[in-house]
């Protein structure tokens, strides 16, 4: 220790005299070092006390989801909960008691999560394929090769399941025999996020969105385009400024389908023939949430934003947490939750849009689901736990 203090008494020495030839001069090494670092995101903002959290109850599953199974989400089907891990399981957990019901190995790399039916559950795997697994025999009724990674599954709509994989192609499967229905092929972007967003299927038509800033309708039954629409992007100077990814969920309500791409615009669509109704200029990569005036997202710099369903008009913004909110808003019991980089679960109110409850978390936040009263939340080391959050009321 004295020995560098002894060379920096030195060193500055040495300076000041060579001040008259380099005034104000000091080396770079010196100022660097005794920089002090700079957080990229802000110190946690305080909240009012405006609800009360409960916790129904917490399960620990077997397993974990490592840092680059990004996709893998819980799935509620009935009154259970559908869980895959990296540790090439699926765990079936009871939604009203948190019990484990079943676990399945599947010997897969499941990569694009997991949908199910009444008697089925479909996943897509690194493996480059989609399995059909029976939940109460966990036999493999049926698995099928795909032309590349499999990116996300649809809900599953009479009988079929829509299948996005790497290579922008969309298939649609028969869920009893797994059987191709049909494929169409996009042409794939030079260069993408990785990600995708997941197929809605509605009144026999299958919206995607793709890696260009695309949105497509499809025949359900067919595969025939219907329409197809280019959300703008905001720079085209070089080809990362042109990456425009949908990667986040798109929402569908009332016949107008809202979404939102990555150096790219938010807009709402006409889902009959493809009319933009309108557009602003927005980034993320995540999905968006909604009530039923109102579309929230998060842009790419933690920023939280409220915009008028009908005109696309900002109605506020969060900023107090900058750099700090990540993944997807989660519209539920009247409030906007969301996750950040920190493993909090933060609460916000809906007219407003100030932080209204928060949870700490041990552990990164993988996916949550809400349903009527409930909210699910699911963590990489695979705790699932079940709350209840609902306004105090004075």
């Amino acid at each position: 220790m004295k020995k560098v203090l002894f060379f920096l008494i030195i060193f500055t020495s040495s300076c000041a005299s060579t001040e008259r030839f380099l005034p104000n001069f000091t080396p770079d090494f010196i100022t660097k070092y005794f920089k002090e670092d700079v957080k990229p995101y802000k110190d946690l903002p305080s909240f009012s006390d405006e609800v009360k959290v409960e916790i129904v109850w917490e399960k620990k599953l077997s397993g974990e989801i490592e840092n680059n199974y990004t996709f893998l989400n819980m799935f509620k089907f009935g009154e259970n909960i559908y869980v895959p891990s990296s540790n090439k399981k699926i765990h079936i957990v009871s939604a009203e008691l948190g019990n484990l019901n079943n676990s399945i190995d599947v010997e897969l790399d499941i990569f694009s999560g997991v949908v199910a039916d009444d008697n089925l559950i479909y996943f897509g795997s690194k493996q480059d394929t989609v399995t059909a697994v029976e939940s109460s025999s966990k036999n493999v009724l049926w698995q099928r090769v795909m032309s590349s990674e499999v990116m996300s599954i649809s809900r599953v709509e009479n009988e079929l399941i829509y299948v996005t994989t790497n290579d922008s192609k969309v298939t649609a499967i028969d869920t009893n025999t797994g059987k191709f229905i049909w494929i169409n092929s996009q042409i794939p972007a030079a260069l993408s996020i990785r990600g995708s967003s997941t197929p809605i299927v509605e009144d026999d038509k299958v919206y995607v969105g793709f890696e260009d800033g695309r949105i497509v309708s499809y025949n359900a039954t067919n595969g025939d385009i219907i329409w197809q629409v280019q959300l703008p992007s905001t720079r085209i100077e070089t080809v990362i400024d042109r990456l425009n990814d949908i990667d986040g969920s798109m929402i569908l309500d009332n016949g107008v389908l809202y979404a939102i791409s990555y150096q790219g615009s938010i807009a709402a669509i006409d889902s009959f023939n493809g009319q933009l109704l309108w557009t602003q200029e927005a980034s993320s990569i995540n999905g968006l949430a909604s009530n039923n005036n109102s579309i929230f997202y998060i842009d790419n710099d933690g920023i939280m934003k409220s915009v008028d369903k009908y005109t696309g008009r900002q109605e506020w913004e969060q900023s107090q947490f900058f750099k700090r909110l990540i993944g997807s808003p989660v519209f539920f019991n009247d409030f906007i939750i969301a996750n950040d980089i920190e493993n909090y679960l933060h609460i916000f109110n809906i007219e407003t849009g100030l932080a209204s409850g928060r949870i700490k978390l041990r552990n990164k936040i993988q996916s949550i689901y809400v349903e009527y009263d409930s909210l699910y939340m699911l963590d990489n080391k695979l705790n699932l736990t079940k709350y209840n959050i609902n306004k105090i009321i004075n």
